[in-house]
């Protein structure tokens, strides 16, 4: 089981990228915001990994955070839903917006993502109601409750760590961009932290 993987971005295309490990390179999908971060890295990163075996071949999937690796898994477990719908949902959605989708049963939220119909909607609310409360490391648990700014914050300067910055420079960045705008979901924060460090 590969559970992560440290390296350097080698390319960055489509729906996947290739971190190179020690000269072996690792071809990763990964959500869309994530390949968009990654692709403006230079400095080795790390991955969080599911590894995903079939009759037909094996997939790596990759995330920045073990929050998303996380809520992969749990959507993977839905009846009827494999990880490339996984993958489309988290292409179009972050964590707090899909599990903000399940705990308010918003089928126009989840409908909303290429592939997900009204019928995959509702088995993913049926099944992943109160099961999607973050943890104080970042997983998922088992249980009911709101994830506060406290939980965005932590995800976004994990996602900064794990493409090499710094964990005091990447929580000043966060933190300046949700003073900025408290609104803004992880990959937004992300987004403008990567802007901010980039002008440095």
């Amino acid at each position: 089981m590969i559970a992560t993987l440290t390296g350097k971005v080698a390319a960055v295309g489509g729906e996947s990228c290739v971190i190179d490990v020690n000269g072996v390179g690792f071809s990763v999908l990964m959500p869309l915001p994530a390949l968009e971060a990654l692709s403006r890295e230079t400095a080795p990163v790390t991955i969080h990994t599911h590894f995903h075996l079939r009759e037909d071949g094996a997939s790596l999937f990759g995330f920045l955070t073990p929050e998303d690796k996380a809520i992969f898994g749990k959507i993977i477990g839905v009846s009827g839903i494999g990880p490339k719908t996984a993958l489309a949902i988290l292409s179009h959605l972050s964590g707090d917006e899909f599990r903000e989708a399940i705990g308010h049963e918003d089928h126009r939220v989840l409908t909303g993502v290429p592939g997900v119909g009204l019928k995959t909607a509702q088995r993913l609310i049926l099944e992943l109601k109160g099961k999607l409360e973050k943890t104080a490391a970042g997983g998922v648990r088992d249980a009911k409750g709101p994830s506060g700014h406290i939980g965005v914050m932590s995800d976004a300067v994990e996602a900064l760590i794990a493409l090499g910055y710094p964990q005091k420079e990447a929580a000043a960045a966060v933190e300046a961009v949700y003073k900025a705008d408290s609104g803004l979901t992880t990959p937004e924060i992300v987004r403008l932290a990567l802007r901010n460090l980039g002008r440095k």
